[in-house]
């Protein structure tokens, strides 16, 4: 399960993290059972990291199906009882434009992606956290997807959050695995455009998020490499080295953006 606590966000078009009080609850069992088998889960996650068109996209276009239909799955438009569990919930106020219209059941799709279809999409940027109830101890981290601008930025930064504990990106350390971890909550979100997550340095809300997750560690005791035992976080390493040449960009974009959450630690 995803518990998704929204924060007061002022950015137009939901391009900071937060929007308007609320609570969504998603559980991860409906993105399982909807994509039908683990294998077909993998191949999607897999393709909506890389910005690729996923198996679920092209199966929805072909049989009218709604499978990929984040937002309205998580506002409870198509009935699905899984036995792993369901979408449930959702929070009736949104900041920013609202999710975009969607087909009704059984429409016929376009016959070929719009020629600017390239140009809605973005990346999406999220920093979360998760607690370990046995340790007492949080773990900080972030992650990243290709999104559709035109949907709500909110339920798939949700979404961002689902498939990070399902697929390892290389630019990430390891998702924390013990049992005894809650959901993770997410933080905060930011948007850029690199579609090609090897340009990534290109967007100031990948600086910003690079910022936001140092931030996080240390102001819930830092990593293990910093302080050494008694542990304070599950964090084993820092999300940002000390001597990175661009720590402090990092650190003062994320603070532009969500004031400081902690004061610079590196070098």
């Amino acid at each position: 399960m995803l518990r998704l606590v929204p924060e007061g966000g002022t950015a137009a078009g939901e391009v900071g993290a937060g929007g308007a009080a609320g609570e969504l609850v998603v559980t991860g069992g409906a993105v399982v059972a909807a994509a039908g088998s683990v294998l077909l889960l993998c191949l999607t996650v897999e393709a909506a990291v890389d910005g690729s068109e996923t198996p679920i996209d092209i199966a929805d276009e072909f049989y009218g199906t709604h499978f990929g239909d984040v937002s309205g799955w998580v506002q409870g438009q198509y009935p699905f009882n899984a036995p792993n569990g369901a979408v449930t919930g959702a929070s009736k106020a949104q900041a920013g434009p609202a999710s975009a219209t969607l087909a009704p059941p059984g429409a016929s799709p376009k016959s070929e992606p719009g020629k600017n279809d390239k140009a809605r999409r973005g990346r999406i940027y999220v920093t979360y956290t998760r607690l370990n109830k046995n340790a007492n101890r949080y773990y900080a981290g972030r992650t990243s997807m290709v999104v559709d601008l035109n949907k709500s930025l909110r339920e798939q930064a949700a979404l961002a959050v689902i498939l990070r504990s399902l697929n390892h990106h290389i630019d990430e350390n390891d998702e924390p695995k013990d049992a005894g971890f809650d959901p993770p909550t997410l933080d905060q979100f930011d948007v850029g455009a690199a579609i090609d997550y090897g340009r990534r340095y290109e967007d100031a809300a990948y600086w910003r998020i690079r910022g936001r997750e140092q931030q996080l560690i240390d102001s819930h005791g830092g990593a293990q490499s910093d302080t050494g035992k008694p542990y304070r976080t599950e964090n084993v390493v820092r999300g940002v080295a000390k001597d990175n040449p661009r720590g402090r960009r990092f650190h003062d974009a994320a603070t532009e953006r969500w004031g400081q959450f902690h004061s610079y630690t590196g070098y």
